[in-house]
C-alpha cells in the first residue's frame, strides 16, 4: 500500500463516518421535537 492509497482509504473512512452521523441525527432530531412537545403539554 503506497501513500496514496492510504490517504484515499482515511478520505473514504471520513466521509462514511460523516453520513454515518448525518443520518443518526435525522433519525434522532424529530424524536426530540415530539419529546419536547409531549413536555410542554
Amino acid at each position: 500500500m503506497n501513500g496514496w492509497t492510504f490517504f484515499f482509504i482515511v478520505i473514504g473512512v471520513v466521509f462514511l463516518t460523516v453520513q454515518l452521523f448525518r443520518v443518526i441525527d435525522a433519525i434522532e432530531r424529530p424524536a426530540a421535537r415530539t419529546r419536547r412537545r409531549a413536555a410542554a403539554r
